[in-house]
């Protein structure tokens, strides 16, 4: 698709959002940020899409029809670390937003991110914390259990009351000048590549600032098997990370696989031990279900008991699903076999 038309003025912000057959989602996503109270400067929006076939491209099509700032730009090697990438490349702001088509952003979002830009000059991001919804009774223990720290840890761009600064920005804004000091996303990580580029410009010092007056919503998985597969891929490409940089990003990315490891560990250990011995098998695994549980019984804000009883469910499915892809990519390297076996979308 070629672009409609391309304003002569340099905007202040140019908003990219990647996207792959994202039908049910990007209307309502990229209508919540052409309906941005504007920045002072103006905004263009560049939607780079993986060449979609669930209809995604249609209603691009229709809305840039409608909406001479949007454009489309194709990413044909569809995964998401090209699209960012191509995105920057055809961006002529000063500021650059990336963005996700899972997500529904507040009126004033951009226009906040600017100020907050303005105000913290010795930030080179800025962003919000995310605020995590679901649609269903599943995805709202999902929701639950992406913003707890019995869920994520101390992930403080997961915590929507945080403010200060973190490791990362889940939908950040940068100024431009940071890609040209740091570089681009790695496009061989398919997944954690902006985890990757966030260690490298924090290495350099770089400085990301979070506020909760920047609002977005973002629309978590809705089924076991998605969600599984998404925090699969988080940690199966954790590896590569860890293979290029030889340190983790921050410690609470170990944890799961670390704990589920010791948790597995101790089963076959009492399993093997004689007589009542054998009751160590269960310590683990109750220890940790027990703290689920009442994680999830007092959850703050719940009035719904089903959510509570589901919270242990969701929570485990993010460690055990984290923790077997961080395994099976440690397997593939040690094997030789490397990432290609594992695609997002993008």
């Amino acid at each position: 698709m070629r672009p409609h038309s391309v304003p002569k003025e340099q905007p202040l912000i140019s908003a990219i959002i990647p996207c792959r057959n994202e039908r049910h989602y990007i209307e309502t996503c990229v209508q919540s940020i052409l309906s941005q109270e504007r920045p002072q400067g103006g905004m263009e929006v560049i939607i780079v899409d993986g060449l979609s076939d669930d209809g995604t491209r249609e209603i691009l099509e229709n809305l840039c029809g409608q909406h001479s700032e949007l454009r489309v730009v194709d990413n044909p090697r569809r995964v998401t670390p090209s699209a960012m990438n191509a995105g920057i490349r055809e961006a002529r702001g000063r500021y650059i937003a990336i963005l996700g088509a899972h997500c529904n952003y507040a009126s004033d979002y951009l226009r906040v991110c600017a100020g907050l830009l303005e105000e913290h000059p010795e930030a080179g991001c800025v962003g919000g914390p995310i605020i995590s919804v679901g649609t269903s009774l599943f995805g709202r223990a999902v929701a639950a259990a992406m913003s707890h720290p019995v869920g994520i840890g101390n992930a403080r761009h997961r915590h929507p009351d945080f403010e200060g600064y973190a490791e990362g920005a889940c939908f950040p804004v940068f100024r431009k000048e940071v890609f040209e000091s740091v570089g681009p996303y790695d496009e061989t990580l398919v997944r954690n590549q902006d985890d990757e580029l966030n260690y490298r410009f924090t290495k350099q010092g770089g400085k990301v600032f979070l506020s909760p007056r920047a609002r977005a919503t973002y629309f978590v998985r809705e089924t076991v098997k998605s969600l599984f597969r998404q925090y699969f891929e988080y940690g199966y490409w954790r590896v590569a990370v860890l293979r290029k940089h030889r340190v983790p990003a921050s410690f609470r990315q170990i944890v799961p696989p670390l704990f589920m490891s010791l948790m597995l560990g101790s089963v076959i250990i009492g399993l093997l031990l004689p007589g009542w011995w054998k009751l160590l098998t269960g310590l683990l695994p109750v220890l940790y279900g027990t703290a689920l549980l009442i994680a999830g019984v007092t959850l703050k804000g719940n009035r719904d008991w089903r959510v509570a009883v589901l919270f242990p469910v969701a929570a485990s499915i993010l460690h055990v699903a984290y923790a077997w892809g961080v395994l099976s990519g440690i397997i593939k390297d040690l094997a030789g076999s490397g990432g290609s076996q594992v695609r997002g979308k993008g």
